[in-house]
């Protein structure tokens, strides 16, 4: 439910979020919010519903009119939880901005978005100083499953450089199972490793949230090199295609791609001729990557 009587196109986006993520939005846009509350309410009454979420206006500076309007949200709707949305990169300026709005209303907890970056977690504590509230969820990327509950100590252990280990064994049993690990690291050991098994690969890293976020999870790893457009997941898609486009005993037998061979792919990739070789060079940078990361096959036997 939008709250948000400031910001140009925020109604928009909240129900086009919504509606890509299979979730009821309310769609009876009002001018203010006693005739927004009016409305929802109403809707309350008539349908049955687990739990409400309600976006209200947010600020990097106080602005005592949407705080008000805050506050008047809040005593009418009298919500169970209410959750300040900070940016984790904003410094400094996160004491301010938990200070004014605790100063409006209760808070209950916080979520703390862009905790991919650099941030080393001074804006959660400056949250938790000054409203005594719980951080309860924190954002890694720009997709709802990104949103990942908070534990303080994966989040020590990550900034300490030593990984996250249960958080990856947790991703990658959605995305392969044990067997499938244990079979394709067989693979990669014994030289038989080619096209069809990096795709499946590529699927799982795409499932687990790209091969930044993998890597990033294991301890000490920030010298490993990346290989080229692993972290662009529609660079990744392109891949996908042309690894279609390639004969079955292309795939099997990447050895056997010469220049006409490439040439053909990338017309039927509908790509250029240099993107093969890129592919080329990823595919033997992963089953490089993959030899020296042993730690991988361990972790899948840890479920």
């Amino acid at each position: 439910m939008p709250f948000d009587f400031k910001r140009p196109a925020a109604y928009e986006q909240l129900v086009n979020i919504a509606q890509r993520n299979n979730v009821d939005a309310f769609t009876d846009k009002q001018p203010t919010p006693e005739r927004a509350i009016k409305s929802l309410k109403d809707l309350i009454e008539r349908e049955t519903y687990d739990a409400v979420i309600i976006d209200t206006a947010g600020r990097t500076e106080i602005d005592p009119e949407v705080m008000q309007e805050l506050k008047f949200t809040t005593l009418q709707l009298e919500p169970k939880e209410t959750l300040l949305v900070m940016d984790s990169t904003i410094g400094q300026n996160s004491l301010s901005v938990a200070e004014g709005f605790a100063n409006y209303v209760k808070l209950t907890g916080g979520i703390f978005t862009k905790y991919d970056s650099s941030a080393k977690g001074g804006s959660i504590l400056s949250f938790k100083y000054v409203t005594g509230a719980s951080v309860k969820f924190v954002g890694i990327g720009e997709k709802i499953q990104d949103i990942e509950p908070f534990d303080p100590s994966r989040i020590i252990s990550r900034i300490l450089g030593r990984g996250d280990i249960q958080t990856l064994v947790e991703k990658a049993s959605t995305a392969i199972s044990a067997k499938e690990s244990e079979e394709m690291m067989k693979k990669v050991e014994s030289g038989k490793f080619d096209f069809a098994d990096f795709k499946k690969e590529l699927e799982g890293i795409v499932k687990m949230g790209g091969l930044s976020q993998v890597i990033g999870m294991l301890p000490q790893t920030q010298v490993l090199k990346l290989p080229a457009n692993f972290s662009d997941e529609s660079q990744i898609k392109r891949m996908f295609a042309i690894i279609d486009s390639m004969t079955e005993e292309e795939r099997h037998n990447p050895d056997i791609i010469n220049g006409s061979r490439k040439q053909r792919i990338a017309k039927g990739a509908g790509v250029e001729k240099f993107e093969i070789n890129q592919l080329i060079k990823n595919f033997s940078n992963f089953r490089n990557l993959s030899k020296n990361l042993k730690a991988i096959d361990r972790i899948m036997k840890l479920r």
